[in-house]
C-alpha cells in the first residue's frame, strides 16, 4: 500500500529543497486548485529541516524531535516533494533510530514509534528490514499482543521498575501499525486492523487512548471513549490501503461522516472536547482525511482556514518577518503573535509542528473564480467613525489588505472567498480612497465621502399655522443625496402630546423638503427637529399651532 494520498499525488518537477509547484489531489468541480499555499509551506518546512541536519529540532527545550521529523517526511512525501528531500529525512531518522524507538528511561521499545518509522521507511523506498540496523517489521510484529481481549493491540516493551517508564502506545500508533504492516504484507495486519477498528465508537469517531491493558472490554464503546479529531483523521488515512475490505470501508465511511459533521462554520477543527479551539494541527489532519476520502468541499473549507493562518505579507500590511513567510501558525493567538516580529523559539517550535500537520491539508486550497472584486455601497460615512470594505471572488482564506492614508488593515477571505475589512474614516470631512490588495498586488479601490458634525438650518413656511392647515419644513445644509429625518413634537391636546417623523433624501442642493397637515386637536408650540444621516448633523426650530 502506498502512503496515504501518494497514489494520487503528482511529483514536483522543481529543484531540490524548493517547492514551487504542486498538483492538487482532488478539488471541487467549481473551483481550481491554488498550489501556492502548500508550496510556500513546504518550502519553509524544508528550509527548517535542512538547517538542522534534516532532523526537526526543538529550540525551546533543545532536543531533537524524531517523531515530528517523521511527520514532516511523510507530509512532504504525500504532497510530492522531490525524492531527495524525503530520502534525506529518512536517512537522518535511520541514523538515530535507536534513540527514537528505544529511548531508554525504562522504554526498551516503543511500539508506536516503531510503527511510525516503518511507514516513513516504506514511503522513502528504504528497506524496513535493515533500517538503521533494525528490522522494523519484526520489531513491530513482536509488540502485537495475542492475549484475549488485547489481541492485535500494540504494546510498548517497558520496564515497570523504571521511574519514568510506561506503556505509551495509543490509537495513533495503532493506525500507523495497521498501515505499515499492511504495506509489509504482515500476517498480523488483520489482528492489528481489527483492534484499530474496535477503537471506533458507534458515533463514528476514534478515541485516542486505549483502555487499560487489564480491561475485559477493549472497545471504544465499552470504554466510554472520548472523541478525537486527530485520531479519527489519522485512522481514515491509515486505512486507505484496505478499503477493498467492505468492513473496513464501512468503518471509514462512518468516520468520514463524523468528521464532516464536526467541522466548524469557519472550516476549522478543534482537537477534542478538552481542546475545542480551532487549530492548525487538527485542521490539517482533518483536511487531509477529507481530501483523500473525496469530501473535496469540506477539505477546501478546512484549507481556507489553514491558509488564513499562514504567514503571508500583503502590500503595506507587512507584519511577518521574511524568515517566517510560508509558515502556518497554530491558531489566532499565534498568528497575532507572529505579526509582532520574528518568531521566538517557543512560537517557532509550535509553528514547525503546525506547518507539518497543515501541509497536506493545504493541497486542498482553492483559487478564486477570477479576479477579486472590491465591494462598497456608495454613500456617506461618518467622519472619525469606521466603515467596512468588502471583497468577493477572492481565493478562500487568502490575506487581504485595505489601505487608507497611513492606515493598513489586514483581513482574510472566508471559505466562500468573501472578505470584510473595517477601516477608520478620517476625522476630517471630505473624500478619500481605500485601496485593497492581495499578495499579487492591488485589486481595486473604494471611494468614501465622510460627513462631519454640522448644525443644519431648519426653515418653515410659516411660524403660525392653524389646525388642519398645511406646514412646510425645509432643511438646508445637507450633502446632496444625504438621508435626513424631520420629527415633529406636537403640543398637548385632549389626547396628550404626540409626534410624527418623516424621512427623505436631500436634493442636489442639499435641501430636504417635508410637507404635512397640522392635527386639529393640538394647539400650542410644536417643536421641529431635523437630523442628517448621522446624529451629529442636526438642527431645530418651532412654530405655533392656532385654531
Amino acid at each position: 500500500m502506498q502512503h496515504l494520498l501518494r497514489r494520487a499525488a503528482a511529483a514536483l518537477a522543481v529543484p531540490a529543497l524548493s517547492l514551487t509547484a504542486l498538483t492538487a489531489l482532488s478539488s471541487p468541480a467549481h473551483a481550481a486548485a491554488d498550489e501556492g499555499p502548500a508550496a510556500d509551506a513546504g518550502t519553509w518546512l524544508v528550509g527548517k529541516l535542512q538547517a538542522t541536519g534534516w532532523i526537526a529540532h526543538n529550540q525551546q527545550y533543545d532536543f531533537d524531535d524524531y517523531g515530528l521529523t517523521i511527520d514532516a517526511g511523510l507530509a512532504l512525501d504525500t504532497v510530492g516533494a522531490p525524492a531527495s528531500v524525503v530520502e534525506n529525512i529518512s536517512d537522518a531518522v535511520a541514523g538515530h533510530i535507536d534513540a527514537y524507538v528505544a529511548p531508554g528511561y525504562g522504554t526498551n521499545l516503543s511500539a508506536g514509534g516503531t510503527a511510525k518509522a516503518l511507514v516513513l521507511a516504506q514511503a522513502a523506498g528504504d528497506d524496513p528490514a535493515s533500517y538503521g540496523g533494525r528490522d522494523l517489521v519484526t520489531d513491530l510484529e513482536g509488540r502485537v499482543s495475542a492475549d484475549g481481549a488485547n489481541a492485535g493491540r500494540i504494546q510498548d516493551d517497558w520496564d515497570p521498575s523504571a521511574q519514568y517508564a510506561a506503556d505509551y502506545a495509543n490509537v495513533l500508533g495503532q493506525a500507523f501499525a495497521a498501515e505499515g504492516l499492511d504495506a509489509a504484507g504482515s500476517a498480523k495486519t488483520d489482528a492489528v486492523t481489527d483492534f484499530l477498528l474496535a477503537q471506533q465508537c458507534s458515533a463514528g469517531y476514534f478515541r485516542q487512548d486505549f483502555a487499560a491493558v487489564g480491561a475485559a472490554d477493549q472497545s471504544c464503546d465499552g470504554g466510554d471513549g472520548k472523541p478525537s479529531v486527530d485520531a479519527t483523521a489519522l485512522a481514515i488515512q491509515a486505512l486507505q490501503g484496505q478499503l477493498d475490505d467492505t468492513d473496513v470501508a464501512a468503518h471509514v465511511a462512518d468516520a468520514v461522516a463524523w468528521l464532516v459533521a464536526r467541522q466548524k462554520a469557519n472550516g476549522g477543527f478543534g482537537s477534542t472536547a478538552d481542546i475545542s479551539t480551532v487549530n492548525a494541527n487538527s485542521t490539517g489532519g482533518a483536511a487531509s482525511a477529507l481530501l483523500v476520502s473525496g469530501e473535496s468541499d469540506a477539505a477546501a473549507e478546512a484549507a481556507a482556514w489553514l491558509r488564513a493562518h499562514q504567514a503571508t505579507n500583503v502590500a503595506n500590511c507587512i507584519f511577518y518577518d521574511a524568515a517566517d513567510a510560508g509558515a502556518v501558525l497554530y491558531d489566532n493567538a499565534a498568528r497575532k503573535a507572529a505579526q509582532g516580529g520574528p518568531m521566538d523559539a517557543a512560537l517557532g517550535d509550535q509553528s514547525l509542528r503546525a506547518t507539518t500537520q497543515a501541509l497536506t491539508g493545504l493541497v486542498a486550497a482553492q483559487a478564486g473564480p477570477g479576479s477579486p472584486n472590491v465591494l462598497y455601497a456608495p454613500g456617506y460615512v461618518k467622519a472619525g467613525g469606521t466603515t467596512a470594505v468588502g471583497v468577493n471572488d477572492a481565493a478562500p482564506g487568502e490575506a487581504l489588505c485595505a489601505m487608507l492614508g497611513e492606515q493598513s488593515v489586514i483581513g482574510w477571505a472566508n471559505p466562500l472567498g468573501e472578505g470584510l475589512l473595517k477601516v477608520r474614516v478620517p476625522a476630517q470631512a471630505g473624500r478619500s480612497t481605500v485601496t485593497v490588495a492581495n499578495a499579487d498586488g492591488e485589486i481595486g479601490d473604494a471611494r468614501i465621502h465622510a460627513l462631519g458634525a454640522k448644525t443644519l438650518k431648519v426653515a418653515l413656511r410659516s411660524k403660525r399655522v392653524a389646525t388642519g392647515d398645511r406646514q412646510v419644513v425645509k432643511v438646508r445644509g445637507l450633502a446632496p443625496g444625504e438621508l435626513g429625518r424631520v420629527a415633529i413634537a406636537w403640543p398637548s391636546g385632549n389626547n396628550g402630546g404626540s409626534g410624527a417623523a418623516t424621512a427623505g433624501q436631500a436634493n442636489d442642493n442639499g435641501v430636504l423638503r417635508v410637507a404635512f397637515r397640522v392635527p386639529r386637536k393640538h394647539v400650542g408650540t410644536a417643536t421641529v427637529k431635523a437630523r442628517g444621516q448621522f446624529k451629529n448633523r442636526n438642527g431645530r426650530t418651532s412654530f405655533t399651532v392656532t385654531r
